[in-house]
């Protein structure tokens, strides 16, 4: 049997977490709910950041070797992703903060480009037991049933050129090992 898997999403100023997301939709209101097209981003501005994160249930021994990378999919002209940062140590995974459209200086990785190579380069995730807003004791592997990601927050960042209308769609790439 093998572990079952759902996106979820932090969101507000108390931190309300959902799962069972199929999507990002970076938008300019911070919530799961509203469709992007009644919250667009105004070109020079930043999206709301998305605090998503993955959730393990089920059948599993251990979750390990987590990456996380923006593998297909090409922005236009004035278009940028920045995100988290490789998890190298406990101490670089993010700290829940209410979302705001202001840059967040801790997103520093560039997501805009896709890795052709993943996940060389990706960045590298951990796991927890108690959900993704506990950051101390993350490690590279987990056997916690539920098992939960560290945030792997991202903000849609543009410039005064971007165009108009929608972004083309990109996908954003979780790897992990289960045994």
């Amino acid at each position: 049997m093998a572990a079952a898997f759902n996106w979820g999403e932090a969101n507000g100023a108390g931190q309300t977490l959902s799962s069972g997301l199929l999507n990002v939709n970076w938008k300019n209101v911070d919530d799961t709910g509203t469709a992007y097209t009644a919250a667009p981003i105004t070109a020079g501005s930043n999206s709301f950041e998305k605090w998503q994160y993955g959730i393990f249930y089920g059948t599993f021994n251990t979750i390990q070797n987590g990456f996380y990378d923006h593998t297909a999919g090409t922005l236009g002209t004035g278009l940028a992703v920045s995100g988290m940062v490789s998890m190298t140590t406990s101490g670089l995974a993010l700290v829940y903060t209410t979302p705001l459209t202001t840059k967040n200086a801790n997103l520093t990785r560039d997501y805009t480009p896709p890795n052709g190579s993943f996940p060389t380069n990706a960045a590298i995730v951990m796991f927890g037991a108690t959900g993704p807003d506990k950051i101390f004791g993350k490690q590279a592997s987990s056997s916690a049933n539920p098992c939960f990601t560290n945030y792997l927050t991202t903000q849609m960042d543009t410039q005064a050129s971007a165009s108009a209308g929608d972004t083309a769609t990109l996908t954003f790439t979780l790897r992990y090992d289960e045994n």
